[in-house]
């Protein structure tokens, strides 16, 4: 029987000049009983910059790329699950949305895009090595901590990319549910589809069909998890044709089917998705609203 653990999870806003960077910055502490430790997976997501206060998390894709134990690890931008394993940890991560990862890695998102990384070796992420080497003090210091990590990335000079808004315009389009089909998604950026096509591969990791699939399977995970009591029907996103397309969509965004999903033990993720769910509907809301570039965009 496996160990048993306690999860705490916080999704935080940043500052407005962050903003062009993160889709939101977290702090997660798993307490597991003993010495123990406990498996569980990732949901799909933007890529994901973790810094761990002790090497005791490691992770494994579907395809069996594993990560070992690491102070600072990387996800790129996923469209599949990805396997957990950790004992007790704090772990202070950053969200990048596709705009942050243009701006401050610069490297072609489709190249990691499904792929871990251990921070600490990987040339492409050697700048945020000093931050793990200091965010971290001898004892649990929330607000220290965000202070440091703040301070980090708000010296960092970012790259210019010449496609930053339309970055931008893409990644809130993306949020609409009304926005259902890649045509959809070319009157609402402003490009052409060409032009989006290789955009999406760039900054965002996949097509921009798959975006608007993974979106729409997201949406519906999110609203399962915040109410078990609708059962997968009643959580179906609307875009959906019919049950058989969702489960298609299932299997391929999580490799497994809802049923098996909802017999899972998810010690870690269940909580975290929570605390997610909560702060992802309220940047949603303001991506709707047009809040979440306003003080940024001018700048673009």
């Amino acid at each position: 029987m496996p160990p048993s653990c306690k999860v705490s999870a916080e999704y935080m806003s940043t500052s407005p000049r962050l903003q062009r960077y993160f889709a939101g910055v977290f702090l997660i502490e798993i307490e597991v009983d003993g010495d123990g430790f406990v498996e569980d997976f990732m949901f799909p997501d933007w890529a994901t910059l973790r810094f761990n206060h002790v090497p005791l998390v490691g992770g494994m894709t579907r395809e069996g790329q594993s990560l070992g134990t690491a102070t600072f690890s990387v996800s790129g931008p996923r469209s599949q699950e990805a396997y957990l394993r950790t004992g007790t940890i704090r772990q202070w991560g950053v969200l990048l949305h596709p705009l942050g990862w243009a701006l401050l890695i610069g490297e072609p998102a489709r190249a990691y895009a499904n792929r871990l990384a251990d921070g600490m070796t990987h040339p492409a992420f050697a700048k945020f090595r000093p931050l793990a080497q200091t965010l971290f003090g001898p004892v649990p210091d929330r607000q220290g901590e965000l202070d440091r990590l703040t301070r980090f990335f708000d010296g960092l000079e970012p790259l210019q990319d010449p496609s930053a808004r339309s970055i931008a315009e893409v990644y809130e389009a993306l949020y609409d549910p009304d926005i259902e089909t890649v045509p959809q998604l070319v009157d609402r950026s402003g490009v052409s589809r060409r032009t989006l096509e290789r955009l999406c591969q760039r900054a965002f990791g996949f097509s921009p069909k798959t975006l608007l699939r993974r979106q729409r399977f997201l949406r519906s995970l999110i609203d399962f998890t915040v109410d078990p009591t609708l059962k997968w029907m009643g959580a179906m996103d609307a875009a959906y044709h019919d049950q058989a397309q969702f489960v298609r969509d299932f299997r391929e965004f999580m490799g497994m089917t809802p049923s098996e999903y909802g017999q899972l033990a998810k010690p870690v993720v269940e909580p975290i998705i929570r605390e997610r769910t909560r702060y992802s509907r309220e940047v949603a809301r303001e991506l709707q609203q047009g809040a979440g570039w306003r003080e940024i965009k001018p700048a673009l």
